[in-house]
């Protein structure tokens, strides 16, 4: 018989259970998680060589042309054919922790102000065999204008231009709002300004000091590799590279040693009026008169911005829509994203305070997608409620498999734009993907057609999958209800699809009230539930009895045959026989642990719906009586007094790495405090017996976990979230009155009446099997001792 634990041990192991059912591990997950991706992808990178299309090439030196001859905007149509010369594997150059600009193919004179420009990579090493020499090409320079003055807008978003590679200045959500207050509207993409370091780290600046930076702008153009050589499409110091034609339409020009075009390159962006996707519609003319191997190189989405409330730590992720081989899926139709969900560290990859982040790390192909053969179809970056999603173009509800690739996307690799710690030490970098097309063989006088489309908009099921593109693409996949970490299994997908479309119905059509939706939710939830509860009730307070009616005789068991502990296994045993105890009588709570994944899927779904941002609870009527901010707000804590408005609050150590900086008193945390003491208090009645030391430590830990640290980490937890631990909590005390008042009706603890049943009927099963088990151990040892 194994020892005594220790009077310490029982009620220390009851705090970590309860840590862990509170959510108390979930940051403790989410690091894990982090972790074991970090490691995963030190090991594919061990594992993969990484291919000449895991760099971008360096720009080749050239004069530009300041005065050039207009050209007409072409009409996008013919596409080229690949080449089939494959890509020849390449050295990943050591950079500094800052991305730094790479020398300017349009390098302006020594007296000018020195270029800013999105980043470029190492050199390729083995270019592809050309048929014309471009070491002298260069990009048209074009008078200076203000190209962020372009803005297109429609119904949903709203998009302003860079001059840095044409990209994107900004991309707003016009129907959401930061906050309640509908001051400011959400940006999800914007051009990003990052400080220059030299190799110790010192900060860069011109001959006046102003600080030398290089801007990153979403979707820029970062330029065209022309048979192996680099031509730079950013920006320069002297002018600019794109000449705008109003609306959105940007074009450049490729010039060759003679100052003549050799290739146009025209953007054009557009909005559906009803759409949330932005169309890129971007073409490479071949007017050179000669045949040109042609790689398109620009940035891809850049981070979202980080939610400004950080419970439970980071939420950002990077996903992957991808086809299955042609061996799984022969009409290449489904669109697929479960094996991809990076959250925002592992994305970033491992950080080394003298190094820096590793260069170029690439993010497809992956080891993944190249033992799966899978084929990319989109590429997506998303926060808590906002994502965006780089696609093909899909103008129609049923598109062909060929038109579900993103054909103009060979690899992405990832930039790290670095921001300054955040008040708790925390890194705050931003992620940028970069995006290689494969190279091409163009024919004189043909084009290459290079379009994209980019979805914007709050993760919501129904809105992705009313868009064309996002109903064709399935990426409704960027919308995923779990915490990550080890336990992401918990939070199974149907779980938590059936919870919220049960919630949207009740809300729709029932309640018409976000809060009371949730809480008639959990009311269905725990009813459904309710007869598993109550025979898992029955037998644990049935098997606690009989326990408590046989510690006597255990201790005098103990105290005959201590010194023996295979005899005194033997006796007990006996003595359960005896007393009509099965050991499956302690299996009670196991239905309890077959309950959680669904309370887990519920959490995670109120957690991330993104249906619940800016919702008041029980119709405003804390708002039409005056209170502002109290529960005007689902997605947030309940804001009874906020004595900040800026969001940086008061930084608490170690607790606001978890539950973010303290901004206002939250009462319903405290509520929820004095419910989950008395729902302990009805799950532990008092005692008939007397209670041990033991036992009078293990209480007094709960109640006081329950008083303090549940309320202390649920204290930013969302509004919506406490109103479901508060509805389910008071229901749990409901249920568990009416579980005891039955138990007493009927009288189901009564020991002797439990005996007298168990003599009356047939053994069932499980008492079967012991009955064999002990039937061939006496056969056994009598064997035994007949040999003896």
């Amino acid at each position: 018989m194994p020892q005594e634990p220790s009077r310490f041990i029982r009620p220390l192991a009851i705090v970590g259970f309860l840590l862990l059912m509170i959510g108390g591990g979930a940051a403790f997950f989410v690091a894990g998680q982090r972790t074991q991706q970090q490691v995963a992808q030190r090991q594919a990178q061990e594992r993969a060589a990484t291919p000449a299309s895991d760099a971008a090439p360096a720009p080749a030196a050239a004069t530009p042309t300041l005065t050039p001859t207009p050209t007409p905007v072409p009409t996008p149509g013919l596409s080229a054919s690949p080449s089939p010369a494959p890509d020849a594997p390449v050295a990943a150059t050591p950079t500094a922790p800052a991305p730094t600009s790479s020398p300017d193919s349009n390098a302006p004179p020594a007296s000018a102000t020195p270029p800013v420009s999105a980043p470029v990579s190492s050199p390729v090493s083995a270019p592809v065999a050309s048929t014309v020499d471009v070491s002298g090409w260069r990009a048209q320079v074009w008078p200076a204008s203000d190209l962020s003055t372009a803005q297109i807008a429609s119904s949903h978003l709203k998009a302003t231009f860079s001059a840095v590679g044409a990209g994107l200045g900004s991309l707003v959500l016009e129907d959401h709002f930061e906050t309640i207050r509908r001051e400011r509207k959400v940006v999800v993409q914007e051009e990003h300004r990052v400080p220059q370091y030299d190799s110790l780290g010192r900060p860069l600046t011109t001959a006046d000091g102003t600080p030398l930076a290089q801007v990153v702008a979403p979707l820029a153009a970062l330029g065209v590799e022309v048979n192996g050589r680099f031509i730079n499409l950013s920006v320069d110091a002297a002018g600019t590279l794109w000449r705008l034609t109003p609306p959105a339409t940007f074009e450049a020009h490729v010039l060759d040693e003679s100052g003549n075009t050799a290739l146009r390159v025209t953007r054009r962006y557009s909005l559906e009026p009803e759409s949330r996707n932005v169309l890129v519609e971007q073409r490479i003319d071949n007017v050179s008169g000669k045949a040109l191997d042609v790689r398109w190189i620009q940035m891809g989405p850049i981070d979202l911005p980080r939610d400004p409330v950080s419970y439970i730590g980071e939420k950002r992720r990077l996903r992957f829509g991808y086809i299955l081989s042609p061996a799984y899926d022969p009409t290449q139709s489904f669109v697929l994203s479960d094996d991809f969900l990076i959250d925002h560290a592992s994305a970033l990859g491992p950080f080394d305070a003298l190094k820096g982040y590793a260069p170029e790390l690439v993010k497809w192909p992956n080891v993944t997608s190249r033992e799966n053969g899978y084929t990319l179809s989109w590429i997506g970056l998303t926060n808590r409620y906002f994502g965006v999603s780089l696609h093909p173009p899909v103008r129609t509800p049923d598109p062909r498999p060929e038109q579900k690739r993103l054909s103009t996307v060979e690899t992405v690799d990832r930039l790290v734009l670095l921001r300054p710690l955040d008040a708790e030490g925390r890194r705050n970098d931003v992620l940028a993907l970069r995006l290689f097309s494969p190279r091409v063989s163009m024919a004189a006088g043909t084009s290459l057609d290079l379009s994209q489309s980019l979805y914007a908009g709050a993760l919501i099921r129904r809105e992705i999958t009313s868009d064309t593109a996002g109903a064709a693409l399935g990426m409704r996949g960027l919308v995923v209800y779990t915490m990550g970490g080890p336990c992401a299994f918990c939070t199974f997908g149907f779980l938590t699809s059936g919870l919220l479309r049960l919630m949207l119905f009740l809300h729709d059509y029932v309640a018409f009230d976000w809060a009371l939706a949730i809480a008639l939710l959990v009311v269905i939830v725990r009813t459904l539930l309710h007869p598993v509860t109550k025979w898992s009730q029955i037998r644990m307070q049935r098997f606690g009895k009989q326990m408590q009616e046989m510690a006597p005789k255990q201790q005098k068991l103990k105290e005959k045959f201590g010194h023996d502990a295979k005899l005194l296994q033997a006796e007990t045993a006996k003595l359960w026989r005896e007393e009509g105890i099965s050991p499956l009588g302690m299996l009670g709570c196991f239905p309890m642990f077959l309950q959680m994944p669904i309370w887990i899927a519920l959490y995670a779904m109120l957690f991330f719906a993104a249906e619940l941002r800016h919702q008041p609870a029980l119709f405003g009527i804390f708002q039409t009586l005056g209170h502002p901010t109290f529960l005007a707000d689902l997605s947030e804590a309940d804001g009874f007094y906020r004595f900040t408005t800026s969001g940086d609050g008061i930084h608490i150590p170690l607790l606001s790495a978890l539950i973010g900086p303290v901004t206002g008193l939250n009462i319903l945390p405290l509520i929820l405090g004095i419910v989950f003491y008395m729902h302990q208090k009805y799950l532990t009645p008092p005692s008939s017996v007397q209670l041990t030391p033991e036992q009078e430590l293990q209480q007094k830990m709960v109640k006081w976990m329950s008083l303090i640290l549940f309320p202390l980490f649920m204290y930013n937890a969302p509004a919506g979230l406490t109103v479901y631990f508060l509805v389910n909590s008071a229901l749990g005390i409901v249920e568990h009155k009416r579980i005891r008042k039955h138990i007493d009706k009927h009288d189901l603890l009564n020991i002797d009446k439990i005996k007298a049943a168990r003599t009356q009927k047939s053994p069932g099963f499980f008492s079967r099997l012991q009955q064999i088990a002990e039937q061939q151990r006496a056969l056994a040892e009598q064997a035994a001792k007949k040999k003896r």
